[in-house]
């Protein structure tokens, strides 16, 4: 078999080929592939062609070395793992092992601090990692929206930053991750609105077509949210009926594709999206002592890395954000306080964020905006 294209596909990519170099230039770093065992070639190539993602072929330790840092994704075959391993590369997320035998890619597995994956049985989970991380120029900036502790407003700040964007002309989807959540829908006042909720999407797998006209959608908001509890019950989900992580990755990698800003509202955390490659953390922490600590529990027990910090103010919380900044030695991202607008709005099921003015919440959120998709 003809190692070089072993799948037939019309375009495979060889070690330095001209596609793969217009791939990293429309659309960021490619997926790096570490195989020479021509059988697990062709089976990535194929999941990646459903994914519609172009690998990088590595096959000699300078070509390793060259993409190990920017690859979104790095796939080794098991023949490989001790050349990998041989090289000293740093540590990073991202990398899995692909093969057939379960117990030969375990063997690597520890150290290369990489995850298993079977081939073929586990096709439809490589196609979905190969198009989560497909991230490049022209798609959403994800934003994962994380409590310290309760009470905060995160979901309302999550709705908030969507409506801000949306007015401003960007396309906006606001995803409901909290499995303790009240319902996205219900803080956007969309309880009644068509489309598909998280009990119509959980069987999501793999690539999947864009959702734009499928979702709730409140003022230019698409909305992914849990739907009443009773609508959940039964499998095909995580934790309490929830969507599991597969789904998830579907869901996420198809509004990367189609929206400018994707708002993850995680409540007090969530595991199903910790690896998204690209994604942006924010841990939100009231400006009060017990906040403080609340928050750094949080970030420590979730194992946040590069988050940024959004502070709540307010009556009982006077704390200056930038000490709260400096105490948790997390950068601040922004603040924001109380707004009787936004009681008054939440209370009428209108839309969340929205009024005018140099001052207040929408002018804060504004900010975070500004931030987030700059």
């Amino acid at each position: 078999m003809n190692t070089e294209n072993p799948s037939g596909l019309a375009t495979p990519l060889r070690p330095g080929s001209r596609a793969s170099a217009r791939a990293l230039r429309q659309g960021g770093s490619a997926p790096l592939l570490v195989a020479r065992e021509a059988r697990v070639v062709e089976q990535v190539l194929a999941a990646a062609a459903a994914a519609g993602v172009h690998p990088e072929l590595a096959r000699e330790a300078a070509q390793i070395r060259a993409g190990w840092r920017s690859a979104p994704c790095i796939l080794v075959s098991a023949e490989m793992a001790p050349l990998v391993c041989g090289i000293a590369l740093e540590a990073r997320p991202g990398v899995h092992l692909v093969g057939s035998s379960l117990a030969e890619l375990a063997d690597w597995s520890a150290m290369l601090q990489a995850s298993v994956l079977v081939l073929p049985d586990q096709t439809v989970l490589l196609t979905s990692i190969l198009d989560q991380g497909h991230v490049g120029a022209g798609e959403a900036h994800v934003v994962r929206v994380v409590g310290g502790s309760g009470g905060l407003g995160v979901s309302t700040l999550c709705c908030a930053l969507g409506q801000r964007a949306a007015d401003r002309g960007l396309v906006a989807a606001v995803v409901e991750l909290d499995p303790t959540g009240g319902g996205l829908d219900l803080v956007l006042g969309a309880e009644t609105a068509p489309g598909w909720r998280w009990h119509d999407l959980r069987q999501a797998a793999g690539h999947i077509d864009s959702l734009v006209g499928r979702l709730p959608n409140v003022s230019g908001v698409d909305v992914v949210a849990h739907g009443r509890p009773e609508t959940l019950a039964g499998g095909g989900g995580g934790k309490h009926g929830l969507p599991g992580a597969e789904a998830v990755r579907a869901v996420l990698a198809s509004l990367s594709r189609t929206h400018d800003l994707v708002v993850l509202d995680a409540g007090q955390g969530s595991e199903t999206v910790e690896a998204w490659p690209g994604q942006r953390q924010v841990l939100v922490c009231g400006a009060d002592v017990r906040g403080v600590v609340a928050a750094q529990s949080r970030a420590w027990a979730l194992g946040l890395h590069d988050v940024e910090l959004v502070v709540r103010t307010g009556a009982a919380r006077r704390i200056a954000p930038d000490l709260v900044a400096e105490t948790l030695g997390i950068p601040l991202l922004g603040s924001f306080g109380d707004d009787r607008r936004v009681t008054r709005a939440a209370e009428q099921a209108a839309p969340v964020g929205r009024g005018r003015g140099r001052h207040g919440y929408p002018r804060q959120v504004e900010a975070l905006v500004d931030g987030l998709v700059a």
